[in-house]
């Protein structure tokens, strides 16, 4: 990532310092950089594309970051990387093997059980995809935090962003892990933060100034500066074989002319040198030069910088290495975050938001950093592209209408498929889903009844037969049937004991049941030997 071994060879001119250098400034930030850092920590459910709070850890790796930069006044500006270019397709080839192949190695580590071998293969497997940068561009709108996505490099729209100046819009500084930004001409990039704001510092002025340092690049200027990186080895070229910064530096610095380093190096290397090297030369050292940018003040994109014309002879006007180029519309669109920089299809805004980041997710995300003291920060230092909640949806309904417009004047027949796919895409835009307001509702529901949620501590309620326990039942009717058994024992006289004491003793079910036995024994007795008697009398009677 970036030029090879180029921040261990200028170590003399990195300085420790502390992001509160900046405070009250404005400075840009890498967001794939960040984005990267704060995947390892779940790399694993991302790979394996695993359900749970773990899996959105990355958004609260870089909400760290950014409310440490709000903590000190500095104002973060968020710049995404966007499409890829053609002549890094070699590289993102070669990084997706990469990747592939740690994905696989660490899934058979996972079969065997070995779960800290796998996490350290999906950490360099784990890829940031444009989805998952959208779902922290929703959290950036909901925080006013400024954002843009590059047309293409994110380094060279921060470059651009670098060279303007801070009551333009304009950034002092970047944060990010990539060399490349040097090679662009970033006056200051702050490399390697930390949790706690602690970084590294390389500014390009001390580079160029510095007497005393080694190695020294005071005879060296920009061109041959960003020359030299190209040598060592680019995202955009590889190097040739033996050729690392130590050996590209000494011949820049041998022969300052980088015609003549061409010249030499051909003569050198000979076979090893590819024939087409000169024009890929020149192809890289020009997308350091006049990469495609998106300007906001005119909404549509430009080159970082003109291209001269004895450039554009070499290259027989040929610019599709710089990426192709995009209608304003559209972007407007990418710049703003409605649409994927790749496919440049719409993002489903609203089930993407209310499935994965919460509002509750949202608060822990972001901190106690309050909304308003964003927004009147903001304000106050300019805004290069502060998109609010509310001017969201109707910029990108614009935005999709002009677009839908554009494309039927290049094609005025569409496919059913396609009027089907602008039509959902519309739709999602212009107004929530379903589902969304389904949920607002049930919030709502239970709110209410939490709030009419009563103790039931009411002794002189009376309470519905449903609402008594079974334990209370049984209770009850043992009591009752108590009750019925005293009732129906006819006792004329009370003792005088239950007349001086409240608190007699109950009777026991048991003992009345004896009772009531024993005076039915006795009436029984009586009535038979009475009957015994008639029958005597009245068989004397008769004789």
């Amino acid at each position: 990532m970036g030029i090879k071994d180029l921040l261990r060879f200028m170590k003399p001119y990195v300085e420790p310092v502390h992001i509160k250098k900046y405070a009250g400034k404005r400075v840009g930030i890498d967001a794939y950089s960040w984005l990267h850092k704060g995947a390892y920590s779940c790399s694993m459910e991302l790979c394996l594309n695993l359900e749970g709070g773990k899996k959105l850890q990355y958004l609260n790796y870089f909400m760290h970051r950014i409310n440490l930069l709000r903590h000190y006044k500095i104002t973060p500006v968020v710049v995404f990387d966007g499409g890829n270019l053609p002549c890094k397709s070699g590289t993102e080839d070669e990084r997706h093997r990469r990747r592939k192949t740690n994905r696989d190695q660490a899934m058979l580590k996972l079969k065997e059980g070995n779960v800290a071998g796998a996490v350290e293969l999906f950490q360099r497997a784990v890829s940031i995809t444009p989805s998952m940068a959208h779902q922290l561009i929703q959290i950036l709108e909901s925080e006013n935090i400024e954002f843009v996505v590059a047309p293409y490099e994110a380094d060279a729209q921060l470059a651009y962003l670098a060279s303007l100046e801070e009551e333009k819009s304009g950034i002092v500084a970047v944060i990010s892990e990539d060399s490349d930004l040097l090679a662009y001409g970033c006056p200051a990039v702050f490399f390697k933060m930390d949790s706690f704001g602690n970084g590294q510092e390389v500014v390009l002025d001390h580079v160029f100034s510095s007497a005393t340092h080694v190695p020294s690049f005071r005879h060296l200027n920009r061109d041959l500066f960003t020359g030299m990186c190209v040598l060592a080895g680019c995202d955009f070229l590889p190097s040739v074989p033996g050729i690392g910064i130590t050996k590209a530096y000494n011949l820049v610095s041998k022969y300052r002319d980088l015609d003549r380093v061409l010249s030499m190096l051909k003569f050198e290397k000979g076979d090893q040198v590819p024939e087409d090297y000169t024009k890929s030369f020149k192809e890289a050292v020009a997308v350091f030069y006049h990469a495609r940018i998106y300007d906001v003040s005119l909404k549509r994109t430009k080159h970082l910088k003109p291209i001269p014309e004895q450039l554009l002879q070499f290259l027989d006007e040929e610019l599709d290495f710089l990426g192709p180029e995009i209608l304003p519309s559209l972007a407007t669109a990418v710049a703003q975050g409605s649409i994927d920089p790749c496919t440049m299809e719409a993002f489903n805004l609203f089930p993407s938001m209310v499935n994965h980041v919460s509002t509750a997710n949202i608060k822990k995300i972001c901190g106690p950093f309050s909304r308003q003291k964003a927004s009147a920060q903001a304000s106050k230092d300019g805004s290069f592209l502060a998109i609010s909640s509310s001017k969201t949806r109707k910029e990108t309904t614009v935005v999709e209408m002009k677009q839908a417009s554009d494309e039927q004047k290049q094609c005025p027949f569409m496919d059913d498929k396609e009027c089907i796919e602008e039509a959902v895409a519309l739709q999602n835009l212009l107004c929530p889903s379903i589902s969304t307001r389904k949920m607002v509702g049930k919030e709502k529901n239970s709110q209410q009844k939490e709030v009419l949620k009563v103790p039931d501590n009411n002794p002189f309620r009376k309470r519905k037969v449903e609402e008594i326990e079974p334990d209370e039942m049984e209770s009850v009717t043992e009591q009752i049937s108590e009750v019925t058994e005293v009732e129906s024992l006819e006792v004329v006289c009370t003792t005088p004991e239950s007349q001086k004491s409240v608190e007699s003793k109950p009777v026991k079910r048991i003992e009345l049941r004896k009772v009531t036995n024993e005076r039915k024994v006795k009436r029984s007795n009586c009535q038979s030997s009475e009957n015994k008697k008639n029958s005597i009398l009245n068989f004397f009677s008769r004789v």
